[in-house]
């Protein structure tokens, strides 16, 4: 089937179209079902809107945090300043 609004092919079974979010005829089915939609979006590409309608209202987001990588990145960075201090050049 295609979306209405914005043309492309979807999902038969699609409550909103996964392009442009627009609902489909099965929305109005869903709604008398009165069962909760799920929205599985798979595009690559996402907003902060959409990250926080993913969450769910007042939900968070939990994203994977490594300090391990922070530190080796802290005594990189820091060892190159202290290169660059040794080797910059000296104007007297």
């Amino acid at each position: 089937m295609f979306c209405s609004k914005c043309g492309k092919e979807i999902n038969d079974e699609a409550v909103v179209c996964v392009h442009c979010g627009c609902a489909t005829g099965n929305f109005k089915n869903e709604k008398e079902k009165d069962t909760p939609i799920i929205i599985n979006n798979n595009n690559s590409a996402s907003s902060s809107a959409a990250a926080s309608a993913a969450a769910g209202v007042g939900g968070r987001i939990r994203r994977k945090y490594s300090f391990l990588f922070d530190l080796i990145m802290i005594f990189f960075t820091g060892g190159l300043w202290i290169i660059w201090m040794i080797l910059r050049p000296k104007y007297y």
